[in-house]
C-alpha cells in the first residue's frame, strides 16, 4: 500500500509498517484536518506464512472521517463509534481465489453460488454463448463472488478483468457487477470461439492469456494454470449439475448456496 501514498506531499502524515515486523496495532490518533495510514496483520486479514514473512491474501481497506476534520485509512476493520464516518474503499487479494498453489479450500465441496447475479448471469451466457455453468465457475473461481475484489497485478472486479481486457471489452466500470459479468462473459465467448469451443482451453487462456495456449498448442506448463483449469474443471461440473438438476430431486424452495 506505501505505492499507493507515493505522491502525497506536505501537510499529510502517515503511518505504516511492513507486516513481516509490524506489532499487535492500535488505530493510530488523527490530526485535524489530516490523515493517517495503518495496517493490520490481526486475525481479521487473512495472511499466509512463508520463508520471507507474510504474505497477505485478501483484506480490505477503509475510510474512517472523524469530527474533528482528521481521516484515517486502515485496513483494520474499524469498530462503531460516534462521530465517525466509516467506508470500506474497497477489497483486495492477492491472487484469483482458484491460483493460490496452497489454497486450502476443498474445490470438490466448497459451496456453490446459485442465486447472486443469477439473471445477468444466464442473461450474459445468452448472449454471449457460454454455458452459464462455465461463466458461474469462472466468477467462483475468479473472486468468489466479491464485486469489489482487487489484486495485486490489478484485476478488478467479479470476473477479475484486468483494466486492458475491460476496456476491449466495453466495460467502463469494472466494479459495476453487471459490466463485469458481460464483460467478462464477451471475452469467455471469444476466447471458446479461438479454440473452437473447448472450455478448458479457453479457461487457460483467460488465466494466462491466449497467446501462451496457441505457443504451447494446449494448457501451458505453469504450476498456476494447471491449478487453475483443473479447479475451474471441477467447478463447471458441479455448478452443471446444480443448475440443471431435475426438478423433482432440486426441492420445492432454493437457497444462495449448495454443497
Amino acid at each position: 500500500m506505501r505505492g499507493a501514498f507515493a505522491d502525497v506531499q506536505t501537510s499529510v502524515h502517515t503511518t505504516g509498517r511492513a507486516l513481516a515486523d509490524a506489532p499487535q496495532p492500535v488505530a493510530p490518533g488523527g490530526k485535524p484536518g489530516g490523515w493517517a495510514y495503518s495496517e493490520s496483520r490481526s486475525a481479521a486479514t487473512i495472511v499466509a506464512s512463508g520463508g520471507a514473512g507474510d504474505r497477505v491474501l485478501r483484506g480490505a481497506v477503509y475510510r474512517v472521517k472523524r469530527a474533528d476534520g482528521s481521516v484515517e485509512y486502515t485496513n483494520i476493520p474499524p469498530v462503531g463509534g460516534k462521530g465517525r464516518a466509516v467506508t470500506m474503499l474497497f477489497t483486495y487479494i492477492a491472487t484469483c481465489m482458484a491460483c493460490d498453489l496452497h489454497s486450502p479450500i476443498h474445490w470438490n465441496s466448497v459451496r456453490l453460488n446459485l442465486e447472486d447475479y443469477a439473471s445477468v448471469t444466464r442473461r450474459a451466457s445468452v448472449d454471449f454463448g457460454v454455458d452459464e455453468a462455465f461463466l458461474r465457475a469462472i466468477i467462483h473461481a475468479e473472486s468468489a463472488f466479491n464485486p469489489h475484489a482487487l489484486s495485486i497485478k490489478g484485476a478488478q472486479g467479479l470476473m477479475q478483468l484486468m483494466p486492458a481486457t475491460a476496456n476491449d471489452m466495453g466495460v467502463l466500470d469494472a466494479f459495476n457487477a453487471e459490466q463485469n459479468i458481460r464483460g467478462g462473459a464477451r471475452y469467455l465467448g471469444q476466447l471458446l470461439q479461438t479454440f473452437k469451443g473447448d472450455e478448458r482451453l479457453a479457461a487457460a487462456a483467460y488465466n494466462a492469456g491466449p497467446g501462451a495456449v496457441e505457443r504451447y498448442r494446449g494448457v501451458p506448463p505453469y504450476a498456476e494454470t494447471r491449478v487453475y483449469v483443473a479447479r475451474v474443471e471441477e467447478l463447471r461440473q458441479r455448478y452443471g449439475k446444480a443448475l440443471h438438476r431435475p426438478l423433482a430431486s432440486s426441492g420445492a424452495t432454493g437457497g444462495s448456496a449448495v454443497q
